[in-house]
């Protein structure tokens, strides 16, 4: 007897392949989706994941030698409204923002149990590197992958706390590696598909290449702390909080620590001016919420090892940590998640 029916996501990499063999050899019944998150169709020299060119493709040949059903469903105009229209304004506005925690919080498995739903499934699958566990209550909890390379709860942190039951995450005991192996082993046809680690919607371009079509960049004034123009800028979205490189200014290392598009100007410092204790974040999404004084790790971006902090404030429309130790470059429009252990609490 099936343990259940699955609504598995394949983007037509390997990671989702292998979570679907694996889910099969375990006994659920299995439905390929692929969202369509592009109007259009990527050139053949486009990469970047779930929306480059032959993506859909590769899905249906995996489904097919799963012997399982697969369709393609057109999530453009959602994907479009709930994450590039915001990164783009987010840009213009000199924030960094993470569309990866936007596209998983308003997208993916918003749309993935609507789609559960209307297939009679019960679990919706990814092949995200991410487990769901039940704590010491026994309420399903997110909880970072063994692989601490791959983790991707960082980007998950924001899918609601009530699909967490549902949701299935064969891959997050494994290693990328082990993920290989088993793909060759199965003779899966994405075992030895690279990856990419670009944003997807880029196609392959640099996100600026991108962001030029969408937004007017002009030449600005590059300010010291006190003011000094050092040099010029290419235009604001070509820069983040606590970016080091392609600053072209002499007698550095100079870091950038603010971004000002009202005036379109980029102040720069030293790497110890960058240097915070207390950092506050809005539109909190919580899994486990905890309590002023309580003792956390938080997580400035995705590449950020999380550091001690504590609580400093929190009401239901913002919260603040306090860390032990100095942390550099937390840039604004960018994700604070907070965990306890390898438990994440939003």
């Amino acid at each position: 007897m099936a343990k259940g029916s699955v609504l598995l996501l394949m983007s037509g990499g390997v990671d989702s392949s292998v979570a679907g063999a694996l889910l099969q050899q375990e006994g659920y019944d299995l439905v390929g989706v692929t969202m369509k998150l592009l109007e259009g169709e990527p050139s053949m020299d486009a990469s970047g994941g779930c929306c480059s060119y032959g993506g859909a493709r590769d899905a249906k040949r995996v489904a097919a030698s799963l012997g399982i059903p697969h369709y393609t469903v057109n999530t453009a105009r959602e994907f479009h409204e709930r994450v590039i229209a915001p990164f783009i304004g987010d840009y213009a506005a000199g924030l960094t923002p993470n569309p990866c925690v936007r596209c998983n919080s308003f997208v993916r498995f918003e749309e993935a149990f609507a789609m559960a739903r209307e297939r009679g499934c019960e679990y919706a699958a990814t092949g995200h590197y991410a487990r769901i566990d039940r704590d010491e209550n026994g309420v399903p909890r997110l909880r970072r992958a063994v692989c601490r390379e791959k983790d991707q709860s960082y980007f998950l942190y924001g899918v609601r706390a009530e699909f967490l039951p549902k949701i299935l995450f064969p891959l997050g005991g494994l290693t990328k590696e082990q993920v290989r192996e088993k793909a060759r082993a199965m003779g899966l046809v994405t075992a030895e598909k690279p990856e990419s680690q670009d944003i997807c919607f880029t196609l392959g371009r640099s996100y600026n290449e991108f962001l030029s079509r969408h937004i007017k960049n002009e030449e600005g004034p590059i300010l010291d702390l006190a003011g000094n123009e050092l040099g010029k800028h290419k235009g604001v979205t070509h820069y983040t909080v606590g970016q080091r490189s392609g600053l072209g200014l002499s007698g550095g290392p100079f870091y950038v620590c603010e971004i000002r598009p009202q005036r379109n100007e980029i102040v720069v410092g030293r790497r110890e001016d960058l240097a915070v204790r207390e950092v506050w974040a809005g539109s909190p999404r919580w899994h486990h919420a905890p309590v002023v004084g309580e003792a956390v790790l938080a997580q400035l971006r995705s590449r950020h090892a999380p550091a001690p902090a504590r609580i400093a404030a929190i009401s239901p429309e913002r919260f603040a940590v306090e860390f032990e130790e100095p942390q550099y470059g937390a840039a604004p429009g960018q994700a604070l998640v907070l965990c306890s252990g390898e438990w994440i609490l939003g």
